[in-house]
């Protein structure tokens, strides 16, 4: 996609497809809004750089300046982390896993409760990143709405009002190992999870109903997961991992690309304070549960981890299906979606575009396993189903 393009048009797309029995995945209706992509400054560099965690300059994006730079250079020193080789070793640990993604896993009405735990010890921080309080991994916290826009943060520590956001990390700042448990389960057809790695955040919004597709007056209390795009990648939904070991790489390559083009491009959801849904509405994230149970997912993340798929130089979108009819189709606007012959495995003569939620744009799921049967690796897999790619490395 041209870079221009990016900048200057806003696409609503749709990938539906179903579930695959063979491979153990599924895929999802997934709807993208796509946004002007962020300069990168020198600033910004600087920080990368210095070994700085984004989580501290996050709020400072899409363009850092030197004054907001400075701010975050002090607060660093002035905190000993530049000086510590803990944090160092734990900074080069998440710059290998990727960039950061913020997942809205659910919301909350203003009467529900919402309950937290953890493996480890962890800090309740206030919007600016203050610490609250540091508790124990086994103490519960809960959270509810009180009043104007607050929320109320009591149970492991003394009742206390915050402004729209609260936030629990690490309090030994190593983000990658701690397992939060929400207590509420993501409920679907393939098990409940509410165990998730990373940062967990609760986030008061009003507004237009944006989550739902309509422009009613709502009020949501949002779960919502921070983590390193490869630690999401693990907790990746469209795929068990039982099938052949190549297209499990293609899978966990699709879904690591989804996932990269969202932190990129996405402004839909920032009113509610992430960037992609964990349902549906973009594509199934279930979190550390998931990867527990299915290991063969992780190990195809690991195999190749930060490969993404682009197109002249630019993240693509990747659209898959479950079947097509013998062929995929052309999409206008996406030069690397063009009509190739599909596997015999992915081909049922009959179907029509459309069928079963079978668009039949770019890769078919089923004929992707058929090639990868035959002995194609998952990097042929992907230039064959999406024209004039490459495969590179994001991190």
């Amino acid at each position: 996609m041209q870079k221009e393009k990016i900048r200057k048009i806003a696409y609503s797309c749709l990938f539906i497809a179903v579930f695959i029995s063979t491979s153990g995945g599924f895929f999802v209706g997934q709807n993208v809004a796509e946004a002007a992509k962020s300069k990168v400054t020198k600033w910004q560099t600087k920080l990368v750089k210095a070994g700085i965690g984004q989580t501290l300059w996050q709020k400072y994006l899409p363009k850092i300046s030197r004054k907001e730079c400075n701010k975050v250079m002090k607060a660093w020193k002035k905190a000993g982390a530049s000086n510590t080789t803990a944090q160092t070793e734990v900074a080069a640990q998440t710059n290998s896993l990727g960039s950061e993604i913020a997942v809205g896993l659910w919301y909350n009405s203003k009467d529900d409760i919402f309950k937290i735990d953890a493996n480890k010890a962890y800090n309740i921080k206030d919007k600016n990143g203050g610490v609250i309080a540091q508790v124990a991994g086994d103490s519960t916290t809960r959270v509810k709405y009180d009043d104007d826009g607050k929320l109320k943060v009591y149970s492991s520590i003394a009742e206390t009002l915050v402004d729209d956001n609260v936030t629990f990390d690490a309090a030994d700042g190593n983000n990658s190992d701690i397992i939060f448990d929400t207590d509420r389960s993501i409920k679907s057809e393939w098990g409940d999870y509410s165990h998730f790695r990373g940062k967990i955040e609760v986030n008061y919004y009003h507004g237009d109903d944006i989550y739902n597709g309509n422009s009613s007056s709502t009020t949501q209390i949002w779960i919502i997961n921070k983590l390193p795009l490869e630690q999401y990648v693990w907790g990746a939904g469209e795929t068990t991992g039982t099938g052949d070991s190549d297209h499990v790489r293609v899978m966990t390559t699709i879904f690591r690309t989804y996932g990269k083009w969202y932190i990129d491009n996405a402004t839909k959801y920032k009113p509610m304070g992430f960037k992609i849904r964990s349902d549906a509405g973009s594509q199934i994230y279930l979190g550390y549960d998931r990867e527990e149970k299915y290991p063969n997912v992780r190990k195809a993340a690991e195999d190749t981890r930060g490969r993404i798929v682009k197109y002249d130089n630019e993240t693509a979108l990747t659209p898959y299906c479950s079947y097509t009819d013998g062929k995929t189709r052309a999409l206008k606007g996406y030069p690397y979606l063009k009509s190739v012959k599909d596997h015999k495995k992915g081909t049922k003569k009959s179907l029509n575009p459309g069928d079963g939620g079978n668009h039949m744009w770019g890769l078919s799921a089923h004929g992707a396993l058929g090639y990868a049967e035959d002995g194609k690796s998952w990097d042929w897999i992907l230039k064959h189903y999406y024209s004039g790619v490459d495969i590179d490395s994001a991190y």
